[in-house]
């Protein structure tokens, strides 16, 4: 494979508002006693960063002060020794948590934890790095499952574990597993998501 160069804006996704992407994998490789080398599974991961907004529309989704949302997928890979197919199964799935929800003026139809066992405690920072006039935040974090996320530019249901189809331009159609989410909006900084795939093999 030769090595390519080009400009971020040259690259065509089926998605508005992505501003980085990654891949990277690696193969588990192991040397037996004798020398031998042992290849196992090939497993690669895909990162993508992008607006929660789509052209014209609110770039903080309603969000008058600070929020932020996070949700986890943990995930074990089975290889079949028959066909060489690699399964991924959660090990444990949808942990989620939303902070400062309550008052931050976002809508629920965007972002929602459809488990809510009512676990809450406080979220706190503070940062002097800008002077001692730095503000500081506290607010409410809201601990639960399946984080459910209707937004641009990807919608997903971290505790329904599903295979997403993902179109990245002339890096092709990739099938993958969700491991990470998050949303931040912070105003006045806009409002941006990030995601953290799974998928078997490489992207060719």
């Amino acid at each position: 494979m030769s090595c390519a160069c080009n400009v971020v804006g040259l690259l065509s996704t089926s998605y508005q508002g992505i501003f980085s992407a990654s891949i990277d994998g690696s193969t588990a490789v192991e040397v037996a006693e004798d020398g031998t080398v042992l290849l196992g599974q090939t497993i690669s991961n895909l990162n993508i960063g992008a607006y929660a907004f789509l052209p014209g529309q609110d770039r903080f989704l309603g969000a008058s002060c600070p929020v932020s949302a996070r949700a986890s997928i943990q995930w074990v890979t089975k290889e079949n020794c028959e066909t060489g197919e690699i399964h991924f199964i959660p090990k444990s799935g949808g942990k989620a948590s939303i902070t400062n929800r309550s008052a931050s003026g976002v809508d629920s139809t965007i972002i929602d934890l459809t488990c809510s066992p009512g676990i809450s405690s406080t979220s706190f920072e503070a940062n002097a790095g800008s002077g001692p006039t730095s503000p500081f935040f506290f607010a409410s974090r809201e601990d639960g499952f399946n984080l459910e996320y209707n937004g641009n530019p990807l919608a997903v249901a971290t505790g329904s574990p599903a295979a997403y189809t993902i179109s990245l331009g002339f890096v092709g159609t990739i099938t993958a597993f969700l491991q990470g989410f998050s949303l931040t909006v912070n105003p006045p900084d806009v409002a941006r998501v990030q995601y953290s795939f799974t998928f078997a093999g490489v992207a060719v």
